[in-house]
């Protein structure tokens, strides 16, 4: 048979390590062999699976798909084995969850602490990106779930929580920073900015919200990465706009006050999204409970408003 788990593995390796030489050294098998089962694969299917580059192995289309299939099948794999190891009644088994750099700031830590008290035969993975990073990986079956913005996801992503953003400024000269109000939208459009590229989606919101308001954009700085927005704001150079959950305590204590932007708001939408192979497996469904019951607990605080759920988050034990 042309196609069995152990070829799976190597296409997967291969992908995943962009070379023949590191796949054969992680999976601890000769060069000349792996290359004789993908060139096996490749006779089988009637296409190539990789170019050969001189930067490496590049999947092709079909070599795309098939490694992505072969990341779903061999997680599969593993929840089996883990279930039949520890027993039906013990959720076992490898999850990854994507989040935006922003989300990871506030859900990184609790939700690793709160999956090795509750379920310690989980092993969880956490992948940090950008919306469309995380929105290719997910597309790659790279991932098992995800925490991402509306506009990067399909249909199926269902409603986690709003997040308003927020005008962050310079500290006034002697003061420290914090949360000093609220502010106008016209107001807050109308300041100096540092914003990031045109097709951030922070940046598009900003963008639309001025066009509708016949309010024109005085842009000084387009940079990409948060925590160098905030230095440039820290430094008095501009304002941003940003997520509230990209501001840290430390951020306040500091140079930087924020202002509620109102008048309208402005919001952005952060959903869940599952891998549609994966999304039934127990593992996984226990930390999305998880996830839930975090995004619940950080809208106490202020971060975010989560939404309504249909089902209860995960109950601790």
């Amino acid at each position: 048979m042309a196609l069995d788990l152990r070829r799976l593995r190597y296409v997967h390796a291969v992908a995943q390590n962009g070379s023949l030489t590191r796949a054969a050294e992680v999976l601890g098998v000769a060069q000349p062999a792996l290359s004789h089962h993908l060139a096996e694969l490749e006779r089988h299917f009637g296409a190539r699976l990789f170019h050969r580059t001189p930067r490496g192995m590049v999947p092709t289309d079909v070599g795309r798909i098939l490694a992505a299939q072969a990341a779903s099948i061999l997680r599969s794999v593993e929840d089996a084995e883990a279930a039949v190891r520890n027993g039906v009644a013990t959720l076992a088994g490898a999850v990854t969850v994507g989040l935006l750099n922003t989300v990871a700031l506030n859900l990184a830590v609790p939700l690793i602490r709160c999956c090795l008290a509750r379920y310690p035969n989980i092993r969880l993975a956490l992948r940090e990106g950008t919306s469309q990073t995380l929105a290719d990986a997910m597309q790659k079956q790279e991932i098992d779930l995800s925490v991402n913005l509306s506009e990067a996801s399909d249909g199926s992503a269902r409603l986690l929580a709003t997040e308003r953003l927020i005008l962050a400024s310079p500290a006034r000269p002697g003061e420290p920073g914090g949360d000093i109000g609220d502010i106008g939208l016209r107001e807050a459009l109308a300041c100096p900015l540092v914003l990031p590229p045109r097709e951030h989606v922070i940046r598009k919101l900003v963008e639309w919200a001025a066009l509708q308001h016949d309010i024109r954009l005085d842009v000084r700085y387009e940079l990409v990465g948060g925590w160098t927005l905030k230095s440039l704001v820290a430094e008095g150079l501009a304002h941003t706009i940003i997520g509230r959950a990209a501001i840290t305590p430390e951020d306040l204590r500091g140079r930087i006050a924020i202002r509620r932007i109102v008048s309208p708001a402005l919001e952005r939408r952060l959903v869940l999204v599952q891998s549609p192979i994966r999304a039934t497996a127990p593992a996984v469904q226990a930390v999305t409970g998880l996830l839930r019951e975090l995004v619940v607990r950080k809208a106490g605080e202020g971060t975010w408003t989560a939404a309504a759920f249909p089902e209860p988050p995960v109950q601790g034990a």
